[in-house]
């Protein structure tokens, strides 16, 4: 399992990647492959009307 260090101020955890992605362009192209391909087969959804697929980039944040 992964490490992750824990922080005390707000209820969260970083997680310590052992090799940092090259690029963001490289993150980018890895989040637009899980996105385009639901590699782990979630099921989409109706709420109010509209279609949800089942995977769906919520936020971005970088650092």
């Amino acid at each position: 399992m992964a490490d992750f260090v824990t922080k005390s101020t707000i209820k969260s955890a970083d997680r310590i990647l052992a090799t940092p992605f090259a690029s963001k362009a490289a993150l980018t192209t890895i989040i637009g492959n899980i996105l385009a391909d639901n590699p782990w087969g979630y099921t989409s959804y109706t709420s109010g009307g509209e279609i949800i697929p089942g995977v769906s980039k919520s936020s971005e944040y970088y650092t």
